[in-house]
């Protein structure tokens, strides 16, 4: 008896409750079917959980408005599926992902749960040469909790980016479109594909293993002064501690912890999901923070010709890496990253913050393939101070990522 009402909690809050006979009658039978069947696999079982929005309701349509409307629209059932299928497809290497199973809280199964969690939605037009430049962008993650303690595992962020050239300036209609398109197409880079490609290797950490997270990012007063609204920069930090655990977590293959910005202040995150389920899920203290200080962003005119000229970008960022514990620092240097673009002379404007901001992403990225251990051998060369007190650093670093695995 104590185990028919531990499934019926779990059932309360995974799946709403049974809306007729012929759906009870299914339900209690995939739950006693259950009885017999926990444990057996070898694999570490993980229940999905479907998808989410992160964040408080009333932030879900400003956030990301083009998303919600889409899954209005649609409905987060056929979303599911089409997760679900994907996720099936291609099964993950390291657990096995119980789609038409309940988790009880009994202590009988596993307790971890899976998410499809978004985050935000970016959407910018660019003239360019008399034509448009379209930009969509759906930052998401794939978060893993545990459903007794109501805390967070690990996270994956998953960023999905759609880029076209138009000959006229796209519709809202168009855009929603895009958007659509990115949640429920089958393409590569839609989220399906996206989230089982994400999931394909991943080892979830165990409770010995130490946790990483990005926990501080800052702007220097030259970078906020650069931006082209000064409203941008707030979401902008949320946003780079977003890809920055991307990266880290690409790279290196750890699940880090959600970043300690935007919706996870304060040391909790809130998952909405479409059937008025709402978890506020702890996020544990990590054992090392990676600190970002974005120093500075510059752009200049290397030269020019009668039909384009090359811009010269680049960004100059400070990364530190501390056990909070003992205060012990692995890595603290400032860092660069230059990169060019060349511009048509056709093209009357020039997006010169987006052009610096991707450049700011590629020294991320280079710091994180330096932290897996592939450091690039030009990106080393080219920092300041750099040497052998750099190397130092970068392998202190890396046999720390090494503790995370």
């Amino acid at each position: 008896m104590n185990a028919v009402r531990n499934v019926s909690f779990a059932y309360r809050y995974f799946g709403g409750g049974a809306r007729n006979k012929k759906y009870q009658l299914s339900l209690w039978l995939i739950l006693f079917s259950c009885f017999g069947t926990a444990g057996a696999a070898e694999q570490q079982q993980v229940y999905w959980a479907g998808f989410a929005f992160t964040g408080e309701q009333s932030n879900r349509t400003s956030v990301a408005p083009h998303a919600a409307s889409s899954i209005d629209r649609r409905g987060v059932e056929s979303l599911n599926q089409a997760l679900t299928s994907a996720l099936q497809s291609r099964r993950p290497a390291h657990f096995q992902v119980i789609h038409d199973q309940l988790a009880k809280l009994d202590g009988s199964t596993s307790a971890t749960v899976l998410a499809a969690a978004l985050d935000r939605e970016t959407v910018s037009v660019e003239p360019i040469g008399g034509k448009y430049k379209l930009l969509a962008e759906l930052a998401f993650q794939a978060i893993f909790f545990d459903f007794r303690e109501m805390q967070i595992v690990a996270s994956y962020p998953i960023t999905l980016q759609y880029i076209d050239l138009l000959d006229a300036r796209p519709t809202q209609q168009q855009i929603g479109a895009v958007v659509e398109k990115k949640l429920y197409g089958s393409g590569n880079s839609d989220l399906p594909q996206a989230l089982a490609q994400a999931l394909a290797t991943v080892q979830l950490p165990e409770a010995a293993m130490k946790r990483m997270q990005v926990g501080v990012v800052e702007l220097s007063d030259e970078v906020r002064t650069s931006l082209p609204l000064p409203e941008m920069a707030l979401p902008l930090q949320g946003t780079l501690a977003n890809e920055f655990s991307k990266l880290l977590a690409s790279q290196t293959g750890i699940g880090l912890l959600p970043p300690s910005m935007g919706e996870a202040i304060g040391g909790a995150m809130s998952l909405r999901f479409d059937d008025q389920r709402v978890y506020t899920l702890k996020i544990p203290e990590a054992d090392y923070l990676v600190k970002l200080r974005v120093d500075r962003v510059a752009s200049r005119v290397l030269d020019e010709t009668s039909v384009a000229k090359n811009l010269l970008l680049g960004a100059v960022f400070n990364i530190a890496v501390i056990e909070p514990l003992s205060g012990k620092v692995f890595f603290d240097q400032q860092l660069r990253k230059g990169a060019t673009k060349t511009v048509p002379v056709t093209q009357a404007a020039v997006d010169v913050w987006a052009a610096q901001y991707e450049t700011l992403l590629v020294g991320l990225d280079a710091f994180s393939s330096a932290a897996a251990g592939r450091a690039d051998p030009k990106w080393l060369a080219a920092q300041q101070p750099g040497g052998n007190p750099l190397k130092k650093q970068i392998s202190s670093l890396q046999e720390l990522v090494s503790s995370c695995r």
